[in-house]
């Protein structure tokens, strides 16, 4: 199991790019940039936290519900390139969580970045609850041990 300080800095997740992700135009669909940010966080929780969502959810309880999503389009993707999606903590609130996603095309090239916020809920009756101290200490460790890098 990765720590945080033993995570690429920044984290990084990479993913091939299929005829499947384009649309009529022949470049990635708009709407496929929210599902490799998406992936790209989850694999972030499980290289940082040790746990996935679907754990979480089912053998805690707890859910990270999406409560702000922001994506800036910069160049297009094809399924010539492979997508290297970084992933820095940009915000820890009492039960919220923000990121801030840059994905590259062939790890040079800026396609999109974004900004997330997640609130960390109890899963039966979506009320906030705080950021779990486990976990809250791995993601401080992980956001003073990347501080100062570019998203």
């Amino acid at each position: 199991m990765l720590k945080p300080t033993d995570a690429p800095v920044p984290f990084s997740y990479r993913r091939e790019i299929f005829w499947g992700d384009t649309d009529t135009a022949l470049i990635v669909y708009t709407g496929r940039f929210l599902d490799y940010s998406l992936e790209a966080i989850e694999a972030w929780f499980r290289a940082t936290l040790g746990i996935d969502w679907y754990a979480m959810n089912v053998d805690l309880g707890i859910g990270t519900p999406y409560v702000h999503v922001d994506i800036d389009f910069v160049s297009p993707l094809t399924p010539r390139d492979v997508l290297e999606v970084r992933v820095h903590v940009a915000s820890i609130g009492r039960s919220s969580l923000g990121f801030t996603v840059t994905g590259y095309a062939n790890g040079e090239r800026l396609s999109f970045r974004g900004t997330m916020v997640s609130a960390f809920v109890n899963i039966k009756t979506m009320a906030k609850i705080p950021i779990p101290d486990e976990y809250r200490k791995k993601i401080v460790a992980y956001r003073d041990a990347h501080a100062g890098e570019v998203a």
